[in-house]
């Protein structure tokens, strides 16, 4: 059975090859030969060439001229360089949602989801665990309320997911991870700004730690 239906768009196919990236089936610098997705996915080259340029808009896929589409491998500072990106523009989420005066529903989804993935880890579940995960992030950005910074936080999500995913696939570096998006959660229940530089340089230093061994 093919991985996605014939009826299916390449948005679609190009979210199916993200997924491969980032649970490491499809490596970084790997050629992605069209001949060889039509087969995977059972259809023509029209949508397998639309979906590897939306991956290249993306920033997941990058295209050598004269040679082919490669999934993209990151050098260290590049890593560096978005890292530095995405956490500021957390901190700026935690402070909006912070100054919000309509988030505490979304605060106490938040809050659920918080609980929902500390379960799943007690019982080993890790890969539903990431998903929780990728869901706090976005609940964070939610809170702040701010359309605009939602959709910067969505356009870099796809290549942060493939960071993040390497960052987590760990069990002790996952659960540091929920310890530190538990102190986010109460920084935002407590109202203190006070603590979101420290909270969000340990967690960017530990992720970037670990990137830069397999850089």
């Amino acid at each position: 059975m093919n991985p996605i239906a014939n009826d299916t768009l390449s948005q679609k196919i190009a979210d199916h090859i993200t997924t491969q990236i980032v649970e490491g089936k499809i490596s970084p610098g790997e050629r992605l030969l069209e001949k060889e997705l039509t087969e995977i996915y059972g259809t023509s080259r029209a949508p397998i060439r639309e979906a590897l340029y939306i991956l290249e808009n993306q920033g997941i896929v990058e295209r050598v001229p004269r040679k082919g589409v490669f999934a993209r491998k990151y050098s260290y500072s590049e890593i560096e360089e978005f890292y530095d990106v995405v956490y500021e523009l957390t901190r700026y989420a935690v402070c909006k949602g912070i100054d919000s005066t309509d988030t505490d529903d979304k605060v106490k989804e938040l809050d659920h989801l918080l609980n929902k993935v500390e379960l799943s880890i007690s019982k080993e579940d890790f890969r539903i665990s990431f998903d929780y995960i990728e869901e706090i992030h976005e609940k964070i950005f939610e809170i702040s309320n701010n359309r605009v910074l939602l959709d910067l936080y969505d356009k870099l999500n796809k290549q942060w997911t493939t960071f993040r995913y390497i960052t987590l696939s760990h069990p002790e570096s996952l659960m540091k991870s929920i310890k530190e998006y538990r102190n986010i959660y109460l920084i935002i229940v407590n109202k203190d700004k006070s603590k979101i530089e420290d909270v969000l340089l340990d967690k960017k230093t530990r992720a970037l730690s670990v990137l830069k061994k397999l850089s």
